[in-house]
């Protein structure tokens, strides 16, 4: 009888057999050279077109997944744009063109993004606005009241029921967010296999 770790080999050698010698992480770990001045903004989407235009199928893919990978909601709508370019310029080079699919995507992605900034500098300002309502209030009160109520309360005058609803609101907004930003990055990488 084989053991786990005999049965994970075997697979994981089926795999390996599969990619012809190359899996996804060897190819990744080959392209990591050409496409780190990409994402440290010294190449652009044209530059890394041509740095690829003699890449096999695969590595074109692992290149493309790795753009996708690279975006998130903490991105600025230009790194977003960038990284939309740099996919598409890729995407001319593959066989299956899915080009305007990942234009509109990655503007769906661009203004997911803009969104969350907007709503989550709303949301800053309405904590902003509690916490200095709090404070407002606090200062209305005597030195014995103050101290009492600092005891219930944290440094910034709330108390923790409140601290815990804004919390709990800020953390239901990101979670929100990543859900569907997260949605959207997985039907990409699904367009791009």
């Amino acid at each position: 009888m084989k053991s786990a770790y005999e049965k994970a080999m075997e697979r994981a050698e089926k795999i390996y057999d599969e990619d012809d010698g190359n899996n996804s992480l060897e190819i990744r770990e080959e392209i990591k050279n050409v496409m780190a001045p990409f994402f440290k903004g010294k190449m652009n989407a044209e530059e890394l077109w041509d740095e690829f235009k003699n890449a096999e199928e695969k590595t074109l893919v692992e290149a493309q997944l790795m753009l996708v990978e690279s975006i998130g909601l903490r991105n600025s709508t230009d790194q977003i744009k960038r990284r939309q370019e740099a996919l598409v310029a890729l995407e001319s080079l593959r066989v299956s063109e899915n080009s305007s699919y990942f234009e509109k995507a990655f503007t769906q992605a661009q203004s997911l993004q803009q969104q969350y900034e907007t709503q989550k500098k709303q949301l800053d300002e309405q904590v902003q606005q509690a916490i200095n309502g709090a404070q407002g209030q606090q200062n209305t009160l005597t030195a014995q009241e103050q101290q009492t109520v600092a005891s219930s309360e944290g440094n910034n005058g709330m108390s923790s029921q409140m601290q815990q609803q804004i919390a709990k609101k800020l953390s239901e907004f990101q979670q929100s967010y990543n859900q569907r930003f997260n949605k959207l990055i997985k039907e990409i990488k699904a367009k791009i296999k």
